[in-house]
């Protein structure tokens, strides 16, 4: 439970930073204009996704839940064990795409795009981390 634990710190605190920027960048043209913007944002997203991603896959190694075929099905797999709502599903499985697009596709970034998370999805980063307290660390406790 420890490494889930610091692994969920690790996104808080990259979530953090993205409020930040968010709080700076008032327009999706002033984004646009700032490298710096654009690496904060991209670098943060992609250690917030993946950190996630981390966490899904210990907690499916750990409960020995069924082996998702890709980062998508990660998520779909703790959904379908009631760890995580159909809510977060929602965010989580094109959060593992934009992963990807961070990771492997970085000449196809779509500014719009990461911005748009930046401005309105962070939130739902704090949903996935109380989900997996309240349904998984928190039963487990038990």
């Amino acid at each position: 439970m420890k490494v889930i634990e610091k692994k969920m710190k690790i996104v808080g605190e990259r979530v953090e930073r993205l409020k930040q920027l968010s709080r700076k960048i008032r327009s999706f043209s002033e984004y646009r204009a700032s490298q710096d913007a654009k690496d904060i944002l991209e670098r943060n997203l992609h250690v917030a996704i993946e950190t996630c991603l981390d966490i899904a896959k210990i907690i499916i190694s750990q409960e020995s839940l069924k082996e998702p075929n890709d980062n998508k099905g990660v998520f779909t797999v703790l959904a379908e064990a009631g760890i995580l709502s159909e809510t977060s599903l929602m965010f989580l499985v094109p959060m593992a795409g934009i992963r990807n697009i961070l990771v492997h596709g970085y000449d196809k970034i779509e500014d719009s795009l990461v911005y748009g998370v930046l401005k309105k999805h962070l939130d739902d980063f704090r949903t996935f981390l109380g989900e997996i307290r309240d349904n998984y660390l928190n039963s487990n406790k038990k």
